[in-house]
């Protein structure tokens, strides 16, 4: 959806009808939040007041990787989720009626908020010195084992000879620390957080593409067109937040350092995460298609069919 289309509706919310009004929804909406910036646009959302202007209002739900977000909406117990795309194309590709209804955060090579990271006296300099170890992962079968495969490969090394472990993003510098695993995908604010604990070994986002969505927000498509005037609502209302956020980040810093439950000044000094205001399947096709190519989502799958047109 467009972010004119999206306002337009915002205005004109009162006069559109659900196509199910019985079963509209009057309660929170329950939407997720992982504990990365570029996952937690809910945060904000929740919380800034554009929701409340438009008349609705939201809970927030902590989950520690996109997988149970996923699992959590298909179950019923959130409404709202943000995942990747292979997440919700694997989904479909299943049968599961999922659809995404916006973007949200934003991978731009000129400003990087995840990066394969190794400690700073690491003797690991190249793609091959991996083979054999464990790297560490905020998800399975995700962007981050994808882009790293594809990074992998380009630089040489046996792909086949790669490991990867799911570590929540929020302990993924300590993991390194420890010793736990030798590299690990690291993103903000925990990267800045590291200093110079911390080394970058590669932008291995950049291999699927110089700009695409890390997350979007996805729900099921019978919670969608039951709810479709609030849906509308929320989105416009998701993208006026997205815009407030770019553009105001010492002002939105203190909501996420609560979430996080780290000092403001930290997330203050942090390169912020950007967010969408539209979903654009074209910001979406460059995923699917590596994630089709290392297996990760079963089949390919056009990007569109994926977003719901309610």
């Amino acid at each position: 959806m467009k972010r004119s289309r999206a306002l337009a509706l915002l205005a004109a919310a009162p006069g559109l009808a659900s196509p199910r009004p019985a079963a509209a929804q009057t309660s929170p909406i329950r939407i997720a939040a992982q504990p990365a910036e570029i996952f937690a646009e809910a945060v904000y959302v929740a919380q800034h007041g554009l929701l409340a202007r438009a008349g609705l209002s939201a809970q927030i739900m902590p989950f520690t990787t996109s997988g149970q977000t996923v699992q959590a909406v298909i179950g019923g117990s959130l409404d709202v989720g943000l995942s990747d795309m292979t997440q919700i194309a694997n989904a479909v590709n299943r049968g599961l009626p999922l659809a995404f209804i916006a973007g949200s955060g934003l991978y731009r090579t000129e400003s990087p908020s995840t990066l394969l990271c190794v400690p700073k006296n690491s003797p690991i300099r190249s793609a091959r010195e991996l083979e054999g170890q464990p790297i560490g992962v905020n998800g399975l079968r995700t962007m981050a084992e994808i882009s790293t495969r594809e990074w992998a490969h380009e630089n040489g090394a046996d792909v086949a000879k790669l490991q990867f472990t799911e570590i929540p993003a929020s302990v993924a510098v300590p993991a390194l620390m420890r010793g736990t695993v030798p590299a690990a995908i690291v993103g903000e604010p925990f990267f800045t957080a590291a200093g110079d604990q911390i080394r970058v070994l590669a932008k291995t986002y950049d291999t699927i593409a110089k700009r695409f969505y890390v997350s979007a927000m996805f729900a099921k498509r019978e919670w969608l067109d039951a709810n479709a005037a609030m849906v509308h609502k929320f989105v416009a209302a998701v993208y006026e937040t997205a815009e407030w956020v770019n553009g105001h980040h010492d002002e939105s810093a203190p909501l996420l350092a609560s979430f996080l439950k780290i000092d403001v000044d930290k997330v203050r000094a942090t390169p912020r995460a950007a967010y969408a205001t539209s979903l654009d399947p074209k910001l979406m096709q460059p995923v699917l298609d590596i994630a089709v190519r290392y297996g990760v989502v079963e089949k390919p799958v056009d990007a569109a069919t994926l977003v719901w047109r309610g």
